[in-house]
C-alpha cells in the first residue's frame, strides 16, 4: 500500500512538473511572438516616419518615396504574418527539448514510471 501511495505521489509530481514545463514553454513562445512583433512594427514605424518626413520636405521625390513606403509596408506585413509560424516552431522545439530531457531519466525510474502508468490507467477518476 505504501508503494501505491509513493507511486501516486510520483505520478502526481510528474504530471504537475509536465504541466508547469508546458506553461513555461507557452510563455516563452508568447515572449518570442511579442518580441518579434515589436521589432517588426518598430522597423516599419521608423521607415514610415523617415519616408513621411522626406515626402513633406521634397515634393519632387514624393512618388518614389511613397512607392518605397508601400513596399516597406508590404514587407512588414509579410514579416508580421510569419510571426505565428515562428512562434509555433519555437514552442514545439521547446516541448521537444523538454521531452528529450525527460527521456533521459535513469532506466530504473523509467521502468517504475511505466509500471505506474499502467496502474494509473486502470484507476478510474
Amino acid at each position: 500500500m505504501a508503494d501505491d501511495d509513493q507511486t501516486r505521489e510520483d505520478d502526481l509530481r510528474r504530471l504537475l512538473t509536465d504541466a508547469i514545463e508546458v506553461q513555461l514553454a507557452a510563455l516563452k513562445a508568447a515572449i518570442t511572438f511579442w518580441s518579434e512583433w515589436i521589432e517588426q512594427t518598430s522597423a516599419y514605424v521608423q521607415s514610415a516616419t523617415k519616408s513621411l518626413s522626406t515626402i513633406t520636405a521634397e515634393d519632387q521625390q514624393a512618388k518614389d518615396v511613397l512607392l518605397e513606403l508601400v513596399d516597406t509596408g508590404r514587407a512588414s506585413l509579410r514579416a508580421i504574418t510569419e510571426i505565428p509560424r515562428h512562434t509555433a516552431t519555437a514552442f514545439i522545439a521547446e516541448l521537444d527539448r523538454l521531452d528529450t530531457k525527460n527521456d533521459a531519466t535513469p532506466p530504473r525510474a523509467k521502468r517504475r514510471g511505466a509500471a505506474h502508468r499502467k496502474r494509473a490507467s486502470r484507476v478510474k477518476v
